[in-house]
């Protein structure tokens, strides 16, 4: 009895040891024979220098100091000796402001003679619980377990590293894959050569040219990348509807989820050693719960880098991979979701090992301590984030989401800093990338806030900022929103919009750039919206007509708005506030901030066959396509870029006036041109018949001057403007009633495609059920032919 309770007298100073630095610093393995020397000694009083001072006594009393070093020459090998030495000295620097004594200044007592009349101790040995007098040997026995003791630590705390520093290597594997695969791509790409696309083109089987084995080969594996892993959804045909209000990813989505889940349940369970008559902790069930605590915490904050990465807009991943943020976004809630389980149980593990180790009264007065309460804040902050990330609060209060995240973000970063300073910064290089990350990401975001919005006029020297037109059209339900800037638009863009003079000014939101008019200057004193802005008259209409007179190099960038809850609906109340009876739409005119451009176009034109699928305001995606396929077989045929022969836009919308809008405005050019076909579909005929819209005379203009028309035609026109009225050649273009049959039209497409060996691309935006139908009904065809690719245009958050 009275051993054991020596034992365990001991076993609590050693655990004082063990707070204080065995946790914060890990050794190499030639260090192990004399820290474990230094350890043992640790729990012994030795009179004279620094007696009640751990670090004190242990490097500058002689007689502590003299017994540290006949004990490890007595029992380490000579090569450990020098590397033993100089930790002790780090140790006596860093924790005990002092230096470890120099072997020289305890020479007298480290002679053979001397030594061999050290009196040699054992745990069992009553003196060990006295002040001691004179320097001392442990007995092998001792010195054995405290080795084992300090070695089966020092394995653990190597192994948490390394397990954390394992999160980094998975996931900089599938960022390498995923740069691998769009050099792929690219490379392919270049390969496609531009082709003639006129008239007497014919698409036949000539399209696709014959290459070298190498780059067959590699198109082969491409291919078979898209059709088996990248393409299809996990459960057909939902991705982008929710399964039981769960987000169902893609193959390869899921591969790496899955597999980052296993990695890291498997390494948070195994390589646990334990033993009866350890020294810190002499049962079993402690040393477990402490070995699970404190791996589960250290991936925890190796996992908060990560997290932070894969969340921010401005990442250099998303340009080196070329992936979509909503893939980006998957990556970092399943990240984030694992390290909040690791943190609680980290949490779980350290009370477990409190109460089992027996300092159950300890844990009641530690909780007092900051480092305590505010890693259990920071536990319980993580886990509302994480609880209020599922999908049903993201889509129902994005708002509120939105802000709970960010501010219980900021609280995470701050009581980490404090939970862990006991540890004297050793775990501040897992925090301070958190807020590296953050401000980097915040500061790009302000610098293209600025770029997008102002600029110097050199003519006049003057300060220039961009400013809104917003219209809603009730009979479409759509807000339209124009903004001039000099910022170049282009294909697959999407922009943050910013309301700034709002009281909730800091919220912004993403929207696909729908159409863009370009001005490089012409004659003064038009009266179109885009000159009105700039020089700041008043806006109380926006009139059709060509925008001559702008500001050199400005950009008229439009875009399209279905009206929800949240800031859509108050720019919807705005502009009907503004609306009189005589006026229809009434334009609003707003300061609204520009943040982007963010986004990568699709090579839509390496394919020679392309199919739009749009549904609702997802006919924003597809225009700026169109405009630049326009643009392209305008260019010059040094400049031109493109393979499409044809193209195919087939949109779905509930109102009719939208569709007739977008197709005798934005469309207009397009409807009498032979390579491109739109099929319109209403899909909400109850309270209205269903017209035929005009369709210009073909060959009254050149491919440059209908790019040129579509460039200048203004995007808000009133309602009188929209009128369906036939063409000089009585040639129309019918609105078609209902749901298109989507499965049938993109399998009739990738049949036409690979019977005249065409290479087809399909891309979709829009509701989700119609978009989860597109790419099921690609992958049915892809499983049929090589020659078919699906692309998708999606914000996930």
């Amino acid at each position: 009895m009275i051993a054991t309770r020596y034992m365990l007298r001991i076993s609590l100073l050693l655990v004082g040891l063990f707070s204080s630095h065995a946790l914060s610093s890990t050794i190499s393995v030639d260090q192990e024979c004399v820290s474990a020397v230094f350890s043992i000694l640790g729990g012994l009083n030795f009179v004279g220098i620094g007696y009640g001072n751990y670090y004190v006594a242990s490097c500058q009393n002689p007689l502590k100091v003299a017994s540290i070093y006949a004990i490890s020459k007595t029992y380490c090998p000579p090569s450990d000796l020098d590397p033993g030495f100089d930790y002790l000295k780090t140790l006596c620097r860093k924790y005990g402001g002092a230096e470890l004594l120099p072997e020289e200044d305890v020479a007298a007592n480290l002679t053979d003679e001397a030594v061999n009349g050290f009196p040699v101790l054992d745990q069992a040995d009553t003196r060990v619980m006295t002040n001691l007098t004179t320097p001392v040997l442990i007995s092998r026995d001792w010195f054995d377990l405290g080795f084992k003791t300090e070695d089966e630590w020092d394995f653990e705390a190597r192994n948490r590293e390394r397990y954390g520093f394992a999160m980094y290597g998975f996931w900089g594997g599938v960022l390498l894959v995923g740069t691998l695969h769009r050099l792929a791509a690219h490379f392919l790409e270049s390969r496609q050569l531009p082709l003639p696309t006129g008239p007497e083109d014919t698409g036949s089987a000539d399209s696709r040219e014959k290459s070298r084995a190498g780059t067959k080969s590699l198109a082969y594996l491409y291919s078979q990348v898209r059709k088996r892993l990248t393409t299809p959804s996990v459960f057909p045909p939902y991705h982008r509807q929710l399964l039981f209000g769960c987000t169902i990813p893609t193959r390869i989505e899921l591969f790496v989820v899955a597999s980052y889940w296993v990695v890291s349940f498997v390494l948070c369970c195994v390589n646990y050693r334990a033993f009866e008559g350890n020294l810190y902790w002499p049962k079993v069930a402690p040393q477990i719960w402490r070995y699970i605590a404190d791996r589960a915490g250290v991936m925890a904050y190796s996992n908060l880098p990560l997290i932070w990465m894969f969340s921010g807009r401005n990442n250099i991943f998303i340009w080196l991979t070329g992936w979509q943020f909503s893939t980006f976004n998957l990556f970092h809630r399943h990240i984030a979701r694992i390290a909040t389980l690791q943190a609680i149980m980290h949490s779980i593990g350290y009370t477990a090992f409190y109460y089992t180790a027996g300092y159950g009264e300890e844990l009641r007065t530690d909780f007092h301590q900051p480092w305590l309460y505010l890693g259990v804040a920071a536990t319980i902050s993580m886990s509302v984030i994480v609880f209020f990330s599922f999908s049903w609060f993201r889509r129902k209060i994005y708002e509120s989401f939105l802000l709970i995240h960010i501010v219980l973000s900021v609280v995470v970063i701050v009581a980490l800093f404090y939970h862990t300073s006991i540890f004297d910064g050793q775990y501040d290089p897992y925090l301070w990338p958190l807020v590296a990350i953050w401000s980097f990401d915040r500061f790009l975001r302000i610098v293209r806030v600025v770029y997008c919005n102002l600029r110097v006029r050199l003519r006049k020297t003057r300060l220039q900022r961009s400013t809104a037109a917003i219209a809603y059209d009730q009979d479409a339900n759509i807000i339209t929103v124009q903004i001039n800037t000099h910022v170049k638009p282009g294909p697959g863009q999407h922009y943050y919009l910013y309301q700034p003079f709002r009281l909730k000014g800091w919220e912004n939101h993403p929207f696909t750039l729908a159409h863009w008019s370009s001005h490089p200057g012409g004659q003064a004193g038009s009266t179109d919206v885009l000159s009105r802005i700039v020089d700041g008259s008043a806006v109380t209409s926006i009139e059709a007509g060509s925008p001559h007179g702008a500001v050199e190099g400005e950009n008229l960038l439009s875009f399209w708005i279905r009206p929800y809850d949240g800031w859509t609906r108050h720019l919807r109340d705005v502009c009907l506030k503004a609306q009189t009876k005589s006026q229809l739409p009434a334009i609003h005119r707003e300061t609204v901030l520009l943040e982007g451009p963010y986004g990568t176009a699709e090579p839509l034109w390496a394919y020679d066959e392309v199919l739009l699928m749009a549904g609702g305001s997802g006919i924003a995606t597809m225009v700026p396509y169109i405009l630049d396929h326009i643009a392209r077989t305008a260019a010059p045929n040094k400049l031109r870029r493109t393979r499409i022969r044809g193209l195919t836009l087939v949109w779905s919308n509930r109102s009719q006036a939208f569709i007739k809008q977008i197709a005798q405005r934005e469309l207009a050019a397009t409807l009498a041109r032979d390579d491109i076909e739109c099929m319109f579909y209403c899909t909400n005929t109850a309270k209205e018949s269903l017209d035929s819209l005009p369709l210009p005379p073909k060959d009254e203009k050149s491919a440059a001057e209908e790019c040129k028309g579509m460039a200048e035609s203004s995007v808000l026109k009133s309602k009188e403007e929209t009128d369906v009225s036939e063409a000089p050649d009585g040639a129309t273009a019918s609105i078609r009633m209902g749901r298109p049959d989507i499965a049938g039209i993109v399998e009739k497409a990738a049949a036409s495609a690979s019977e005249s060996g065409s290479r087809l691309a399909v891309l979709a935006c829009g509701p989700s059920e119609m978009a989860d139908a597109a790419r099921a009904a690609t992958y049915r065809a892809m499983r049929q032919s090589h020659s078919v690719e699906y692309f998708e245009e999606a914000f996930g958050w």
